[in-house]
């Protein structure tokens, strides 16, 4: 699902379903918040920062989402799926959308062309073939109560419909504003816009930051697990993405992505598996590996190997490098950072970012 190289991996599979995933219950159309501005110009470069998390429909990340104590100040809710027929599928949950709401938090419903994987012929038929039928139905998702806005996690789009994705933006922009509804874009990150990227390449930043409230940057994934090993979102390779993107789009309508997962790369059969970043300092200390540091990349990294004989090397994030990755919100003027995803995370993932953006 992700490109080697400055291209994000496009959420690959820490719970195997990208920036889409998880089912739950469903809102229907009322009155939609008005406490988030329409665009960032109105909110002054002092203001707190957005701390977006990404929910799937999991028990796990619903029960992080809903958690008091994580300190998100909006959740992207990442349950509904377009088809190619211009249909919305999947159902947001009411309990979330009430829970946020009293709590002072903003939510989004994310909308993805996942199928099996990121779908090209999804998007297509969503963005060009039945466009005015996808553009009436998120409108009308947009309603839902308690709902900030829209989330478009629209990847892995056919290089030609690169015009149609940013006009298909530029409309629903319009449409959203109309009704007082924010639209945020999730796009790969990138440090150049190079036709040859076929993953990258379909996003305009420059065009689709005149229309989009937020742009959020998945500087995530720099490695994949079919490729190399090494950072899944090195410091330098995420702070040449964003300093990309701050050039073509203004500074306070960027988020700065964080994963909170590694990747278990076996060396042995050539494959790689995500880990939780939770769950790697048990591995850490059930394969007796011995943790190491990448200053270079703010990064931790060890080997291993398994009870099978296999060769194993895992690179993740740690409270350091997460500290100094969600600093660059500041020193960058960001509107914030986002992280993926929700359930997958601890307290000293969250003591880290806090530490840094407030």
């Amino acid at each position: 699902m992700k490109i080697v190289g400055l291209v994000s991996a496009a959420c690959v599979a820490l719970m195997l379903s990208g920036c889409g995933g998880g089912d739950g219950a469903s809102g229907s159309g009322a009155a939609v918040q008005t406490n988030t501005p329409t665009t960032s110009t109105k909110t002054a470069a002092a203001a707190p920062k957005v701390l977006l998390g990404y929910a799937l429909g999991s028990s796990t990340s619903m029960a992080s989402a809903m958690n008091a104590a994580t300190p998100v100040t909006a959740v992207s809710v990442d349950v509904i799926r377009a088809d190619a027929n211009g249909g919305l599928n999947g159902t947001l949950p009411t309990a979330l959308l009430s829970s946020n709401q009293a709590a002072g938090k903003l939510s989004y419903a994310c909308i993805t062309n996942f199928g099996t994987d990121f779908d090209p012929v999804i998007a297509h038929g969503a963005l060009v073939t039945n466009r005015a039928t996808t553009l009436q139905n998120i409108v009308t998702l947009a309603k839902t109560q308690n709902l900030a806005g829209i989330n478009l996690d629209f990847e892995g789009l056919y290089t030609s419909d690169r015009d149609a994705y940013t006009s298909f933006v530029a409309d629903l922009a319009t449409q959203l504003h109309a009704n007082h509804s924010t639209l945020m874009l999730s796009l790969p990150a990138k440090s150049a816009d190079v036709i040859g990227n076929t993953w990258t390449w379909p996003y305009d930043y420059a065009a689709l930051g005149q229309s989009a409230d937020f742009i959020q940057v998945m500087t995530y994934d720099e490695h994949i697990p079919s490729g190399q090993p090494g950072p899944v979102a090195g410091s330098d390779w995420m702070l040449a993405a964003l300093q990309y993107a701050a050039s073509l789009v203004p500074s306070t309508k960027l988020l700065l992505g964080l994963p909170a997962y590694g990747y278990d790369w076996n060396r042995t059969r050539n494959t790689g598996t995500s880990v939780a970043f939770k769950d790697i300092p048990t591995l850490i200390a059930t394969t007796g590996a011995t943790a190491q540091w990448d200053a270079a990349t703010q990064s931790g990294h060890f080997n291993y190997t398994a009870t099978d004989g296999s060769a194993h090397e895992v690179w993740y994030e740690t409270a350091q490098g997460l500290q100094t990755k969600a600093a660059l919100a500041n020193t960058l003027n960001l509107a914030g950072v986002s992280m993926w995803v929700l359930g997958a995370e601890d307290t000293s993932f969250w003591g880290a970012v806090t530490a840094a953006i407030h």
